[in-house]
């Protein structure tokens, strides 16, 4: 059955159930987002973004407004955000003229279309009690990164970026919110979070999302039993290898990590096909369980096509996700996603930040 927004702005939550929280939310932070930018130029608007904790600060109550004129809340949000392996926010924004699409990951042009993107995704983030956060060991720390094809000569940079992606959690040699990492308790934990701001996608590639519940449904027990277990090798993911150097000294492993975690009667996964072993020494079974894992991946995998304007949050404790192909043209009117990470950051330790910036996180 369609529903138009002119109808969504008549009924009750509480008639509907939770199937319309995407559409309301989208419409709630797109009206608040909107009133905003028409107070400001849009040098202002950039400038706001040099502190994303402050501009959600600013922009939720004017969220909740519109969530509540519509039987909700940013508190029934955000439950809701937790209890799904992603939101999908449907014309959030409006693209208006945007550059040629970039060929790298930095920096985002000083467009309009991309600017209301980045606002739009810290409000979403802000609401659901997430504040918008980098790392400084990915792409020198910047908030937003574009997701884009990279031209020829760049390397592995360059066939990862037009190549299927398989599914990961981002930043996945990073602790677990509620961790440490056991030689460096400054490193600070990955995102809870994904943040995909859809600019530019004509040939629908679809990004593609595995949710957790699912994969648990296709594991034995005894899979579930080894995936809990310390006996695998996690390898840091490439945006982050010359970073982890930099700062680090050397690129960051987790040795004897488990990829699957009990937190408050729910699972949360770490994994990255590309980046995870087994360690040394560890049981056959370590190997079987890991295999068994791919292959529920393979086997519950939601294409997820965002059109421009749309933005998609990615649940990274208890979703995979990667992407379809992309196809090797590079520039122009080709595919333009914007990407950062929203995290619960009430109980990071100052020394997990970067001094001197308000977003960005150790290493």
């Amino acid at each position: 059955m369609t529903v138009t927004l002119a109808y969504i702005t008549f009924i009750s939550l509480a008639h509907v159930g939770t199937q319309l929280i995407d559409v309301i939310f989208s419409q709630a932070v797109r009206a608040a987002v909107t009133h905003w930018r028409a107070q400001l130029t849009l040098e202002q608007v950039i400038e706001s973004l040099a502190n994303p904790v402050n501009l959600g600060l600013m922009l939720v109550p004017a969220i909740e407004q519109e969530l509540n004129s519509h039987n909700c809340s940013c508190a029934a949000v955000k439950d809701y955000a937790w209890a799904q392996p992603y939101l999908r926010l449907q014309a959030v924004f409006e693209t208006g003229e945007l550059p040629d699409t970039p060929e790298d990951f930095c920096p985002v042009p000083s467009a309009e279309g991309a600017a209301m993107a980045m606002v739009s995704a810290i409000a979403c983030l802000a609401a659901i009690g997430s504040d918008t956060v980098s790392y400084g060991s990915e792409n020198n720390g910047d908030l937003f990164v574009n997701l884009v094809v990279f031209p020829p000569g760049r390397g592995k940079f360059t066939d990862k970026s037009a190549d299927k992606m398989s599914g990961h959690t981002d930043a996945v040699t990073f602790p677990m919110r509620g961790y440490r990492d056991p030689l460096n308790p400054r490193i600070a934990p990955s995102p809870d979070f994904v943040c995909l701001s859809s600019l530019r996608n004509p040939n629908d590639v679809p990004t593609t999302v595995m949710p957790l519940d699912q994969l648990m449904t296709s594991l034995t027990n005894e899979h579930i039993e080894d995936l809990q277990k310390p006996q695998y090798l996690i390898g840091s993911q490439l945006t982050f290898r010359d970073g982890m150097i930099d700062i680090l000294g050397d690129e960051l492993e987790v040795d004897y990590a488990q990829l699957l975690y009990a937190i408050q009667d729910k699972w949360w996964i770490r994994f990255s096909h590309r980046t995870t072993q087994i360690a040394t020494g560890a049981q056959a079974s370590a190997h079987e369980a890991m295999v068994a894992l791919k292959e529920a991946c393979a086997g519950c995998v939601i294409p997820l096509p965002l059109e421009p304007g749309d933005i998609a949050l990615v649940n990274n404790r208890i979703a995979l996700h990667g992407r379809s192909e992309v196809g090797k043209e590079y520039g122009g009117q080709t595919r333009w996603f914007l990407r950062t990470y929203g995290l619960d950051t009430s109980d990071i330790d100052p020394a997990q930040r970067h001094d001197g910036s308000p977003f960005m996180l150790f290493p």
